[in-house]
């Protein structure tokens, strides 16, 4: 499968979040070009960028945005958002969706849900002070599987290890799935947002599915994101039963590890494959894909 890994490492001196934020920035803004030219029913933009200026003090990160081609039942095309800013002091996480629609509700007064508005902690913050730290940037624009991560890891420790973006087709609907992980959680949290077509709602989920209770390690693909059906109670009504809710899967290059792992961790799995492991929470990105079968023919 075709895709590109980019190695942004630094050593550590004079590096700061708004520098590292930009650089992953101008790789993003390409990719979205292609992707919407690739897929253009549902359109990507950047509606907030890093701010190369920001002091430790400001929020800089990003505001992204996913016009999709569903129509809400009030005929507006559905928006999902993803939010990631960072300072000094704070992160903010917030996966949603927009409309007006009185079903969905409003976090806001400008009628946005925000299912993961709470994933905001000081532990997990960029550090002011520089220090080494490990980050990636891949992406592929294989059609029907596009997608764009970025993570890093400033250290060991799990409060310094997150992947703020990841941007990718779901596997199932087609549509846009935004999601990303925060830096400070001991479990395997992935805030993501998309649009479920069975149902008409937006899907929401909060973690990868994977089994914690083996004690080998299972690499598993596909890699799916539990559906968070509790967690969107703004509804006025969930109009479908829980087991009508289709799955959000994502593309072939990613799988999920059973167990807790140092993000860039790398695992080799029996058929050849070759994974890194993102963010910290169990998702993998695939850097080597397993040898084909070699084929012949017997005396």
């Amino acid at each position: 499968m075709s895709r590109t890994l980019i190695d942004i490492s630094r050593v550590g001196t004079d590096t700061t979040w708004p520098s590292v934020a930009t650089e992953v920035n101008g790789y993003l803004q390409n990719w979205i070009a292609a992707a919407n030219a690739q897929v253009s029913q549902h359109q990507l933009r950047i509606v907030t960028a890093p701010n190369p200026e920001a002091t430790a003090t400001d929020p800089c990160g990003w505001r992204i945005e996913a016009t999709l081609s569903q129509l809400t039942p009030g005929g507006n095309p559905a928006v999902l958002i993803l939010e990631v800013f960072l300072t000094g002091t704070a992160l903010l996480i917030r996966p949603g969706i927009g409309n007006t629609e009185p079903y969905v509700g409003a976090d806001t007064q400008q009628g946005w849900v925000l299912p993961a508005g709470d994933v905001g902690t000081s532990s997990g913050t960029w550090s002011t002070t520089p220090l080494p730290f490990n980050a990636q940037v891949a992406w592929s624009l294989q059609a029907g599987q596009e997608y764009f991560v970025f993570a890093y890891s400033q250290h060991r420790y799990t409060n310094r290890q997150a992947m703020p973006l990841l941007i990718a087709r779901d596997q199932v609907s087609g549509h846009w799935i935004l999601a990303a992980s925060p830096p400070s959680t001991t479990s395997d949290a992935l805030r993501a947002v998309s649009w479920n077509v069975r149902s008409g709602q937006p899907s929401g989920s909060r973690g990868l599915l994977r089994d914690g209770l083996l004690t080998v390690v299972r690499i598993s693909r596909p890699a799916e994101l539990v559906i968070a059906t509790t967690d969107w109670s703004y509804y006025e009504s969930a109009n479908e039963p829980a087991q009508f809710w289709e799955p959000l899967l994502l593309p072939p290059d990613f799988a999920v590890v059973n167990l807790s792992s140092a993000a860039m961790s790398y695992f080799k799995a029996p058929d050849g494959s070759e994974w890194l492991a993102i963010g910290g929470h169990g998702l993998l990105l695939c850097t080597k894909d397993a040898p084909a079968p070699q084929g012949g023919t017997g005396p």
